[in-house]
């Protein structure tokens, strides 16, 4: 069969099934877990429904937005959960977006697409996000009105992951034109911002596991004071797992030179740790005791130096044969993308994790992002600075250019002299 206009008239009811599925889909894997937790805990007294109700709680946080109640108030996005949704997000609607693409013209895609998959799925999410709110009310935290319009952050990038891709038949006519209008480096400099943001927040959980294993006996005794079961304990490890992102960009914090502060006037920097009265929370038992660090601790700003040239590197190889002014302005949108996706990261995974002490938990975002800034634009001008070097010698030795010219398939004329 010929593809007709027929399945158009289908597509939002059917976007908006998927967008119901996925947010039920990430709500069961945590509200799951929450549920065990909560009846297996033997000093629970409330029913299974407060559980659902605190899961669901987890869920709004887990899409960046702020819970709270009497006594207690938490605004941490973790976020290795807010990866996991965003990855389940992006595999149901990209199953979407291919299940419909066969059955429509490519002249009635983008109608498609912008009236019927695209508000039918973020139609869908949002009921359901609804619903997760009601069900918020039976507990003793929940989130503010305005978090169910902040749900919208996961459907919303799982489609842009989906839609915006340069050259692939799903990719809308309006998308593909305001990409076309971008820069010929611009897809380069991209996709080596990407990489550059995952090496950043890699370095940074490094330095979180090295500190683990150092103060593993620490982290287990704060574990076992909980005297919690085996299912309980588990549920405590995941809760923690999840966490560990945020943790990471405490790491990197470190390494850039800022630092980060975890109770209230404390601070753990290269010039020192200070971190505070901690509360018994397993993994930061991991954290320094009180101590000024010599100075060749702040060796660690190379660190992020190095990756700044790394990034460097890959968007040079990424760009291929280029000019030098657009080999430059190609590393410097890279570098001056990853410190935007690193800090919008972080700034998520800010906030507050408690009352009183753990009011404010995490990194200070604008030292963060202008002391990145600037160590990854220093790493990708060395960087550059010896490539423009090495060929700048290499076009004036004539042995060297001989070299290249016959590797190229050229002829040298010979010297007669």
């Amino acid at each position: 069969m010929s593809p007709t206009s027929s399945h158009t008239p289908s597509a939002l009811p059917t976007a908006a099934r998927a967008g119901l599925v996925t947010a039920l889909a990430t709500w069961a894997l945590v509200v799951l877990p929450a549920l065990v937790g909560w009846v297996s805990a033997p000093e629970s007294s409330l029913g299974w429904w407060a559980g659902v109700a605190v899961g669901s709680a987890i869920w709004f946080l887990g899409h960046g937005q702020a819970i709270g109640g009497p006594g207690i108030a938490v605004s941490t996005t973790p976020l290795l959960l807010l990866a996991v949704f965003v990855a389940i997000a992006w595999r149901m609607s990209r199953r979407l977006v291919l299940g419909a693409r066969p059955a429509v013209r490519r002249a009635e895609w983008d109608t498609v697409v912008w009236r019927g998959l695209v508000p039918g799925y973020l139609l869908g999410y949002a009921v359901a996000a609804a619903v997760f709110g009601a069900l918020t009310l039976a507990g003793s935290v929940h989130p503010d009105p305005i978090g169910i319009a902040g749900t919208m952050l996961v459907p919303v990038v799982g489609l842009a992951v989906v839609l915006v891709r340069p050259g692939a038949d799903t990719t809308p006519a309006l998308v593909e034109r305001g990409l076309a209008a971008l820069p010929r480096w611009s897809v380069a400099a991209w996709r080596a911002a990407c990489r550059g943001a995952v090496l950043l927040l890699g370095a940074g959980m490094v330095l979180v596991v090295l500190s683990m294993l150092v103060a593993l006996g620490d982290v287990l005794r704060i574990q076992g004071e909980y005297d919690a079961g085996l299912v309980a304990g588990a549920v405590l490890a995941i809760a923690q797992v999840a966490f560990l992102g945020n943790v990471a960009t405490w790491g990197l914090a470190f390494l850039v030179g800022p630092g980060f502060s975890v109770a209230v006037d404390g601070l753990v920097s290269p010039a020192g740790a200070h971190p505070g009265l901690m509360p018994l929370i397993p993994i930061l038992g991991a954290l320094p005791d009180e101590a000024a660090y010599p100075r060749i601790v702040w060796v660690v700003l190379v660190v992020p130096v190095v990756i700044g040239a790394m990034v460097a590197r890959r968007t040079d190889l990424l760009l291929g044969s280029a000019g030098r002014r657009e080999r430059a302005s190609a590393v410097g949108a890279a570098c001056a993308t990853a410190v935007a996706l690193v800090t919008v990261l972080t700034a998520l995974a800010n906030g507050a994790m408690g009352l009183e002490r753990l009011g404010s938990v995490g990194v200070q975002i604008w030292p963060l992002a202008g002391c990145l800034l600037a160590e990854l634009l220093v790493g990708a001008a060395v960087w550059l600075a010896v490539a423009f070097y090495r060929e700048r010698t290499a076009s004036g030795d004539p042995a060297r250019a001989g070299t290249s010219s016959r590797s190229a398939g050229l002829k040298v004329p010979a010297d007669r002299s």
